[in-house]
């Protein structure tokens, strides 16, 4: 399809879809021949965090973690037209935080109070792309990436810690098949993947559990232009089986998210608001409401969320004050669920501008926790209680990265590219 034919409902999800800073994302392009062409970027956050300073929930929390933390390099090969593209992402946090980074809330792949490093392998997509459909678009998408499910990833949102919803609100790095199409503002997704998380950062074994899990994504979008407010409201659910121990076990997801993003005060402001849960046959479920919001005047990018969340408890392989405190076996069943209420706050400076982007920020997190099941917050931590505080730097090479978890017709990086179109984002 000629540019100037695409559709206004497909641009308008290209420009609704990344919302990461006030100014025109610049990505490096090289052409391969024969209508091919290579855009890429890279990222690196250099950062200290300390936590529970003072000592106020005694020795559980109280760690300084440095860390080169979300090293990424993201490619992009397309064909003429966009009609076969390959989306790869490389995640370095094998190498650089192997014994993952201080994330009070944080939950999953065997670390507690800890992120996980994710996989070397954090993406590899090939999708296949039909433009003219019956009046809209539709792809299908194979390889190791993001079932369609839930909310962005946070790599790709202003915050640097990771949410605590971050196993309830996105399903990534399996082996999956997807199908997207695109009509009108609506977009629906399904997908069929390997429901068996990754137990390390090079553990590509999942793709043999392919097949027995599923997820479908539906959202409604309204506003096409920069200068527009645009907003996305998206509903999701998902079956999700892996094997505890040889045991099968099936958890049920679903996340309702409402985005907005548009021009505020000569910048761009954006929220977003969602909810999880899971359901689960034989256990206790979870659940989290999250809400976020980010302003960018190109220079200055002030953030704050507000998450309330129940996550699990494990049986921790070491006692407080060692680093064998934050790991859990992976298989393992909870030994209890608690409650806590995070409040994170924000401020970025970007000093240079896109392709090579320094922004220096800090970020402060309050924690306040409570147990429903299992011992008490006092037993765990000593305390209640705690706050964090983060300083550090962002470092990109290439332009903004893009909103991740949608491939096909629905990849921003793809429409962006079709379109030749400045995009502005929040």
């Amino acid at each position: 399809m000629p540019r100037h034919r695409i559709p206004a409902a497909l641009l308008g999800v290209a420009l609704h879809a990344l919302p990461l800073a006030a100014q025109q994302a610049h990505f490096p392009s090289v052409p391969l021949g024969g209508g091919w062409q290579l855009s890429a970027m890279g990222q690196a956050f250099p950062v200290v965090t300390v936590g529970a300073p003072g000592g106020v929930s005694g020795d559980a929390l109280s760690h300084t973690g440095w860390y080169l933390t979300q090293p990424a390099l993201m490619a992009h090969v397309a064909s003429r037209g966009h009609r076969v593209v390959l989306h790869t992402t490389l995640n370095f946090e094998g190498l650089t935080q192997e014994n993952g980074e201080l994330t009070f809330g944080g939950w999953g792949e065997g670390f507690i109070d800890k992120r996980h490093p994710h996989t070397l392998l954090h993406e590899l997509m090939l999708s296949v792309n039909a433009w003219d459909v019956g009046g809209g678009a539709v792809s299908l998408s194979a390889g190791k990436g993001f079932a369609p499910y839930g909310t962005s990833d946070p790599m790709a949102r202003p915050g640097l810690k990771y949410p605590t919803n971050h196993h309830l609100s996105q399903i990534l790095e399996r082996w999956t098949l997807n199908a997207s199409w695109l009509r009108g503002g609506w977009s629906l997704e399904a997908g069929l993947f390997g429901g068996q998380e990754p137990e390390g950062a090079y553990d590509f074994s999942n793709i043999e559990s392919f097949g027995d899990s599923w997820s479908a994504r539906v959202a409604r979008r309204w506003g096409a232009a920069p200068s527009e407010t645009s907003w996305e409201a998206s509903l999701s659910f998902a079956s999700v089986t892996e094997f505890a121990h040889t045991v099968e076990e099936t958890t049920r997801l679903a996340n309702a998210a409402l985005i907005r993003s548009g021009p505020l005060a000569g910048g761009r402001v954006y929220v977003m608001a969602e909810a999880s849960r899971s359901f689960l046959a034989d256990h206790t479920d979870f659940f989290s409401i999250l809400g976020e919001m980010r302003y960018d005047d190109g220079r200055r990018q002030p953030y704050a969320r507000l998450e309330y969340a129940a996550r699990p408890e494990y049986d921790r392989e070491g006692p407080a004050g060692e680093d064998d405190f934050f790991r859990y076996d992976h298989d393992a069943d909870p030994t209890g669920r608690s409650r806590w209420l995070i409040v994170t706050a924000a401020y970025a400076h970007q000093v240079t501008p896109n392709p090579w982007s320094v922004r220096p920020f800090v970020e402060v997190q309050f924690h306040r926790v409570a147990s429903d099941e299992g011992p008490s917050a006092r037993q765990i931590f000593g305390g209640n209680s705690f706050w964090a505080l983060t300083l550090g730097a962002r470092l990109i090479l290439g332009g903004d990265p893009m909103r991740m978890g949608s491939y096909g017709v629905l990849d921003p990086m793809t429409e962006m590219s079709r379109t030749g179109t400045a995009v502005h984002v929040h």
